[in-house]
């Protein structure tokens, strides 16, 4: 199977001749014009050092998984104090970050050292635990909303073993991380 790192290149390569080929859209070149072998190597060579470019400005898997914790924990927050619209605006925000993951790792290494299909393992989340936090959110309900969430520190937790990382153990929140949004669902100016 092959590696994230090289499906990301393949990708990044791929887009990029389809961007190249619609910016340079010649009019009705020869059928018999070919480019110069030398040519063509220069720009597999400008193609391979752009590509090592971009995956330099690539973030980490933990850069969105970050998010993601910054999120889920004002989402408890917004919960807890029936701030439903931003419990909703917490719950997207942590949910696209966990999508974003997946995209920016979409097979890690498992202990076993074989790939983990992490977006596979985000959709059976995101249909379960995930919709079930949605819906205690939706129904502006704080006792079903606090069972969900238990229920979803336990699916990510569970994603976080599959891949290999037994130890970040997700948990309630003790203390809202700093942050310069209120909570206060009332709040009609800054405080």
């Amino acid at each position: 199977m092959p590696s994230a790192a090289l499906v990301r290149s393949v990708t990044v390569v791929a887009l990029l001749l389809c961007v190249g080929a619609c910016r340079q859209a010649p009019a009705a070149a020869p059928a018999t014009a070919a480019a110069p072998a030398s040519d063509v190597s220069k720009e597999i060579a400008a193609l391979k050092a752009e590509i090592e470019t971009l995956k330099g400005k690539s973030p980490s898997a933990s850069v969105a998984m970050a998010d993601v914790g910054f999120h889920w924990s004002n989402l408890w927050f917004a919960g807890q104090a029936g701030n439903w619209p931003l419990a909703t605006f917490y719950f997207n925000e942590a949910r696209n970050h966990v999508r974003w993951m997946t995209r920016i790792n979409p097979n890690p290494k498992g202990p076993d050292g074989m790939p983990v299909d992490v977006k596979s393992i985000f959709d059976g989340v995101d249909t379960s635990t995930f919709a079930a936090v949605k819906a205690a959110i939706d129904k502006k309900d704080g006792k079903e909303f606090e069972t969900a969430y238990r229920g979803a520190l336990e699916s990510c937790y569970s994603c976080h073993k599959a891949v290999g990382r037994p130890y970040l153990r997700p948990t309630i929140p003790k203390s809202l991380p700093q942050t310069i949004i209120t909570l206060d669902a009332k709040a009609t100016w800054p405080q």
